[in-house]
């Protein structure tokens, strides 16, 4: 195991995919009328998401891509900020009981 420190660059990059991960795994859930929920589709989601050409996009790519959307990185960090502030808040809910 390595020790590795992102670039500035790097870290935005990584956080603009994971806000864009947020958004796909969002639509895949609501375009998909499976059987599967919750951990057993999110692998169904995986399998295509760690395919997608956006893993191998360095940070001009990805704001390229991301303004071919209409979004502003401001915009998805926000949708990233708050996908994580709702999961934490659920998490200190359930552990509530």
């Amino acid at each position: 195991m390595a020790i590795t420190i992102l670039t500035k660059s790097e870290k935005e990059a990584a956080n603009l995919r994971d806000a864009i991960r947020i958004m796909a795994w969002g639509q895949f859930k609501s375009e998909n009328d499976t059987d599967l929920k919750g951990l057993d589709l999110y692998e169904l989601f995986k399998v295509e998401w760690l395919e997608y050409k956006i893993h191998s996009m360095k940070l001009p790519e990805i704001l390229e891509f991301v303004k071919q959307f209409g979004y502003s990185t401001e915009e998805l960090l926000q949708i990233r900020a708050e996908y994580y502030a709702n999961k934490k808040e659920y998490a200190n809910r359930n552990d509530e009981f």
